[in-house]
């Protein structure tokens, strides 16, 4: 009797392993993500695709050392690419290296001059070196040329929070729900931007929305707490202290010569128990409303 013949597996090709990677990285598991992205690249050393979004994703995670390695292999490759350009200019914003990150986010605006991205990351590279007025136009440019990027569209809303410009601010996290209204960061700006305005309640609302999706997320968290501190001058006091060491040391200073420096440092511990306890009791009971 003839046996069949075995069939071996059939390999998945190295776009669908960039493919499985991408949904992997949309669905928050940027583990799995990365090794599918290896995968690729060890079966085709040059994969352009695999290599940008791998790059990417260790630029997403903070690896920047990583990041600068991958995207090397891709520079020479596409050397004229607005991709990778504005992808290593964010990996030398991360490091501090303003210098470089501008010629290669200018290089980027250059070689892709309707790109909104590569327009964004100009402008938060020229926001860092404090020049404030091309930083916005640059900014600006990005949301223009990309009106249904929320990337775009959130970091022109927290260039202008910082700048205390909030009804401006406003204005962008608005366009920025209408694009996205269930997005992470969408959530943090708008609750920045109410908290702002003096809408607490509204602001906590955004910042539990957001720990729903990320429930570890510290700036989630730091907004949840800012909001408890505009909420309580006791509890608000205590967060500047706690985030100021000066601010407690001269809190410290009336007290000693009295012996009474057990007052702020019971205070201090107070204000810390009091804040942990308010944060675990809102993220255990708050049900935010449908729709909101």
């Amino acid at each position: 009797m003839i046996e069949p013949p075995a069939f071996a597996p059939s390999v998945p090709s190295p776009d669908a392993l960039v493919h499985q990677a991408l949904a992997y990285r949309a669905a928050g598991n940027e583990a799995r993500a990365i090794e599918l992205f290896k995968q690729a690249l060890a079966a085709e050393p040059e994969h352009l695709n695999a290599q940008i979004q791998l790059g990417a994703t260790y630029i997403d995670g903070g690896k920047t050392t990583l990041a600068l390695d991958v995207l090397s292999g891709a520079a020479r490759q596409a050397p004229n690419s607005a991709a990778v350009r504005r992808l290593v200019a964010l990996c030398h914003l991360q490091k501090n290296a303003l210098k470089i990150a501008r010629a290669e986010a200018e290089e980027a605006v250059s070689l892709g001059p309707s790109d909104g991205i590569s327009h964004t990351i100009l402008g938060r590279v020229l926001a860092r070196q404090q020049a404030w007025s091309a930083a916005e136009i640059s900014l600006r440019r990005g949301a223009e040329l990309a009106p249904h990027s929320t990337y775009s569209l959130v970091h022109l809303g927290y260039f202008l929070v910082n700048r205390r410009r909030i009804k401006d601010a406003a204005v962008v996290a608005e366009d920025a729900a209408r694009v996205a209204p269930d997005d992470f960061s969408v959530l943090l700006l708008r609750g920045d931007v109410a908290l702002r305005l003096g809408k607490a309640a509204e602001a906590r609302d955004f910042a539990l929305w957001a720990l729903q999706q990320k429930a570890t997320s510290r700036e989630a968290i730091r907004l949840l707490v800012s909001v408890k501190a505009r909420q309580s001058w006791w509890l608000g006091l205590w967060w500047r202290l706690n985030a100021s060491y000066w601010l407690r040391i001269a809190l410290f200073i009336p007290f000693i010569p009295f012996g009474l420096w057990i007052i702020p440092l019971v205070y201090l511990v107070a204000g810390r128990a009091l804040f942990t306890e308010m944060i675990k009791r809102e993220l255990k009971t708050v049900t935010l409303k449908p729709g909101f």
